[in-house]
């Protein structure tokens, strides 16, 4: 199924913005922040299932949580933050969330292996509080930065060895990396794909035929073995509503 997500729709209303998706698309990304913190929009999900037939998976929040935080106060927040999301789509049979790894905010490279080291011991923890749920968790791969870490499937799948954990394939992210290939050649880990297009410099999430990258093939080869959500990631409903008439040529 092809849905959509963006960070600019958490922005709006639940309900406003419900109702221009729901014309548009039967699956949405929430991005459980802002005006979308999840326990808040508890009901309006609800109502959408109910009323509409919508179907949502959750990203989880990008601003303020750090499951790799050097400071193991914050960690731990973080992840209490994450669990009670997790139980939340849990009790609205919400399937799947995707997590970013942690970031090396303010110190970079010099704090990179206390951040690997930490995000690790938290998606242990992540795991095992997946014990008994029918939910599912993907770690997304991340833009190559200062701050980031994660570029690519192997350190992807070093974070998530040994757990039930898998990967969200992000297609703009592993183009910045120089990593797309890797992704395809390790498809079984995929449990979600996140598709925009950019210039090859900057992350900035352009429609799926409007950057450097020819993504097509890449569809193609995903789609002969993946048979999870295609989210497009957009920045706003009207390039994203472009992109899922592209998309759907490209998957007949």
């Amino acid at each position: 199924m092809i849905g959509i997500s963006s960070p600019s729709f958490s922005f709006v209303a639940f309900d406003e913005m419900l109702e221009k998706i729901r014309k548009e698309f039967e699956l949405w990304e929430i991005v459980a922040e802002l005006d979308h913190d999840l326990p808040s929009i508890e009901e309006g999900i609800e109502y959408a299932v109910e009323s509409y037939g919508m179907k949502f998976q959750v990203h989880a929040p990008i601003a303020d949580l750090n499951i790799g935080s050097p400071s193991e106060r914050m960690r731990k927040h973080s992840i209490d933050e994450l669990i009670m999301i997790m139980e939340t789509c849990e009790r609205l049979s919400i399937p799947l969330i995707t997590i970013h790894p942690g970031v090396a905010i303010a110190y970079g490279d010099e704090v990179k292996g206390r951040v690997r080291a930490a995000t690790r011991d938290s998606i242990k923890i992540i795991d095992k509080k997946t014990e008994g749920m029918s939910l599912k968790i993907a770690l997304e791969n991340m833009p190559p930065g200062i701050w980031s870490i994660c570029y690519d499937v192997a350190e992807l799948s070093e974070m998530i060895e040994g757990t039930r954990i898998g990967i969200c394939f992000d297609t703009g992210h592993a183009n910045l990396a120089g990593s797309v290939g890797g992704f395809l050649h390790d498809r079984e880990f995929i449990m979600n794909v996140h598709l925009h297009n950019n210039d090859g410099k900057s992350d900035l999430h352009m429609p799926l035929d409007g950057g450097a990258m020819d993504l097509e093939p890449v569809v193609g080869a995903l789609s002969r073995k993946y048979r999870g959500n295609y989210i497009i990631e957009a920045r706003d409903l009207k390039e994203g509503t472009a992109s899922k008439k592209t998309l759907e040529g490209w998957l007949r």
